[in-house]
């Protein structure tokens, strides 16, 4: 049989008819110019599409190659969907006792965007192909799971569903549209001012990145890019303008953009920042995936009195890291927890997270969150119909049990007193232009750490800061501020205010590094209540007459130092009625003996914290404790499965005992064997990860005690960047512009990937998501 020619066999049907707006082969305009061709890869030729008479697998005499040059099979659609159709596709078995399914050409109908390749026996998304989708089965490796293909949580559904493919179909469209109307961009402009406008827009979207990414606002006075120049122009059109100056191409491109198209305004701003944000939380959701994820939600308002909400995702990524996420900052005008429940579950689904992979939630003690009946913790449970651990953020709990210290001794309270009222004292304008020393702390209600900085200040300074009182208060100040002088410097001159300051320096700094680690996003609960467990030990072992009288010498030698002299004492008479008697013991008042009272104030602290901390750290949730004690690599009931199964039951997941066991005894050297140094959990799991996947079991045990975070901190991090974003000048923005705005700025190692890897992405939404005047593509 004679060889049939390639070049034959690859030509197309003389029957198929061109298209209106489709230049003559050989054409200049019939592929793109070098400079497309860098955002564009040129398209090589493809097998079309076989008729149904074709045998399935059948490609003739002389099969081309399986794959392009970018990877995908030959034999898909060029300029529209290859939608095979064949007597019978073939079929194969998928799943173990399943059986053997096929593509049907009957998911064409009311899907014109789906594609067959015969040489994969896969199905592909042609809009998605085509305009820059990112989901990788649809495009790349081709979707194959038919069992779930017609599933409308599933399959094909979920992917046509998705805001992604959306944007690529109207992409797809419109040009189509261009095309049967001869209006292809192709004849309406050429390629070289496709370049310059994506060079231009390129621009722009850096501009707003760089921006938004560090806090800073866009807008002034001025909207206008004709009047840059002027004063109020806002950071945008400065920093557009100096682009301009510093980059010569681009100005040359801006030369030739329309003056109704230089898109500048404030609408286009807010379009881009919203595609931006979109695409991080996109990003955030895909990154997700499947894994079980950590809920965390605070609250508080801003200048507007509106309740802002954050919302932060916790969970293990790919590389076995674990995440916490800024999903979104919702705005509420309601704060009852029924309210709060539907904006944070509503928000989760908006965004495509599944609510019932909640492995556990953690907020604040406030009723509205931690009730026990009506609280959002457990309206989440009845709404999710199972059992949804609430665990109270570590970091809230901490500052209680100063709050409680503070509380239960008077003499502790007065003294944060007086450091609030020596800050607001050298805060007075007279007073800090004369204060050199180091400057004190403001107090803060909502974070104990403050009184630690105040402390510590005071500690250090006090010598520098009794001097500078009494020097100020004998010089020509105002009445009022030589009066408040010379009180501040009698109570810090005192004995007992010194030694309050060694006392609360020393528990303060002791609980200060488990507030520190509680705050890293890599802590897990595990570690968390290890380092909660080794605080209370050190306040403990202070509780000893050997530890009093280590800091009564210190406050003496403080107070001393001042020299202020002692106050004078009135002389003490003997009653004349009991001159005829020997008196043995007296009663009523008596003179109060210092050292006692302080050393009675400073066992009465370290017995009320460590009291405290009992109560608020104890074991609510048991089974669960106790599990994740199984998980630790340093405990003795280390993978002991009974132990661990409460947490697999969380998520329904076997129970597998022989996995727990042979990981006990391979892993128990690697994490406590002599000369080996101890690791913990995480590093365990990303160092060991490629044996523990071969004991699933064990994995997800690893994974969920991982995902059990232990604080808040994220959220109330969050909140920084509100204040910072929201300034008092930014007061008229809008609720939503301000939610993407934080977002972006929150997670701004995500938003700086629109710099290079997500801006082509950015660029083709952008270009599709509305009828505009400059041409990307």
């Amino acid at each position: 049989m004679d060889r049939m020619d390639i070049r034959k066999w690859l030509k197309k049907p003389e029957t198929t008819t061109p298209s209106a707006a489709s230049p003559p082969p050989g054409s200049s305009s019939s592929r793109s110019t070098g400079e497309d061709e860098e955002h564009l890869p040129r398209e090589e030729p493809r097998v079309q599409p076989r008729s149904e008479e074709s045998e399935p697998g059948s490609l003739g005499p002389e099969s081309p190659p399986s794959h392009s040059q970018h990877g995908l099979p030959e034999d898909l659609g060029v300029d529209k969907p290859a939608q095979v159709h064949l007597r019978q596709f073939p079929k194969k078995q998928q799943h173990n006792n399943d059986c053997k399914r096929s593509f049907s050409a009957n998911w064409y109908n009311k899907r014109d965007w789906l594609e067959y390749s015969q040489l994969e026996d896969a199905a592909f998304c042609f809009p998605c192909r085509k305009f820059g989708g990112s989901d990788s089965v649809f495009t790349r490796t081709g979707y194959t799971n038919w069992k779930h293909a017609n599933d409308k949580a599933k399959g094909f559904s979920r992917h046509s569903n998705s805001k992604e493919h959306q944007a690529c179909n109207v992409s797809w469209k419109e040009k189509e549209m261009r095309c049967n109307t001869g209006s292809d961009i192709s004849t309406m402009i050429n390629s070289h001012q496709l370049v310059r406008n994506r060079l231009y827009v390129s621009a722009i979207v850096d501009i707003i990145e760089f921006l938004v990414s560090n806090e800073l606002p866009l807008r002034g006075e001025v909207d206008s890019v004709n009047s840059r120049d002027e004063l109020g122009s806002g950071l945008f059109l400065s920093l557009f303008d100096y682009t301009l100056r510093q980059n010569q191409e681009l100005a040359k491109a801006f030369s030739t953009i329309p003056k109704n198209a230089t898109y500048t305004s404030h609408d286009i701003q807010n379009h881009i920042i919203e595609l931006m944000s979109t695409i991080v939380t996109e990003q955030i959701v895909k990154d997700v995936g499947e894994s079980w994820f950590k809920l965390k939600v605070d609250g508080t308002k801003d200048p507007t009195g509106s309740e802002n909400v954050s919302i932060v995702v916790r969970y293990m990524d790919k590389d076995y890291k674990m995440q916490e996420r800024l999903l979104s900052m919702q705005t509420t005008d309601k704060c009852d927890a029924q309210s709060l429940t539907n904006v944070v579950l509503d928000e989760l689904s908006n965004a495509g997270l599944d609510a019932n992979k909640i492995l556990s939630q953690c907020y604040d003690g406030a009723s509205v969150m931690s009730g026990r009946e009506g609280g959002m913790q457990k309206l989440i449970q009845n709404k999710l119909n199972r059992e949804v651990p609430y665990i109270h953020c570590f970091n809230h709990q901490l500052h209680l049990v100063i709050v409680h210290a503070i509380s239960s001794e008077s003499a502790v309270g007065d003294f944060f007193e007086v450091c609030n009222s020596l800050y607001k004292f050298r805060k007075k304008p007279t007073v800090a232009a004369q204060y050199k020393g180091e400057k004190l702390k403001r107090l803060l209600e909502q974070r104990w750490t403050g009184h630690l900085d105040t402390v510590s200040v005071v500690l250090k300074s006090h010598t520098a800061l009794v001097d500078f009182l009494k020097e100020i208060g004998t010089m020509g100040a105002s009445a009022d501020v030589k009066i408040e002088s010379v009180g501040l410097h009698k109570a810090i001159t005192e004995r007992s205010l010194t030694f309050l300051t060694g006392v609360m320096h020393k528990v303060l700094g002791l609980m200060d590094p488990a507030n520190r680690m509680l705050q890293a996003e890599e802590t897990d609960l595990i570690t968390a209540v290890r380092l909660i467990q080794s605080a209370s030990s050190c306040i403990e072992d202070l509780r000893s007459d050997a530890e009093f009288q280590k800091l009564w010498p210190d406050s003496g030698d403080a107070g001393e130092g001042t020299g202020a002299p002692a106050p004078p004492k009135r002389q003490r008479q003997a009653t004349r009625t009991l001159q005829d008697y020997v008196v043995s013991e007296s009663l009523g008042q008596r003179e109060v003996d210092i050292q006692q009272e302080c050393k009675r104030l400073f066992f009465g602290i370290i017995d009320s914290i460590l009291s405290e901390m009992a109560a608020r750290f104890s074991e609510r949730n048991g089974k669960y404790m106790s599990a994740l004690d199984a998980l630790d690599p340093a405990s003795v009931i280390f993978l002991e499965a009974e132990k661990v199964k409460p947490l697999l039951d969380l998520t329904n997941t076997d129970m597998v005992e022989a996995q727990f066991t042979v990981a006990r005894e391979f892993l128990k050297s690697r994490c406590t064997g002599q000369g080996v140094e101890r690791v913990t959990l995480s590093h365990l799991v990303a160092k060991e990860s490629r044996v523990l996947s071969a004991m699933p079991a064990v994995m997800t045990a690893f994974k969920h005690a991982l995902t059990f975070g232990a604080s808040t901190a994220t959220c109330e991090n969050s909140f920084s960047t509100l204040k910072n974003v929201f300034s008092e000048h930014r007061g008229s923005m809008l609720h939503r512009r301000k939610a993407h705005l934080i977002q972006l700025a929150f997670e701004n190692d995500l938003s700086r990937k629109f710099k290079d890897e997500w801006k082509e992405m950015l660029l083709r939404r952008f270009h599709s998501s509305g009828k505009r005047r400059l041409q990307l593509y």
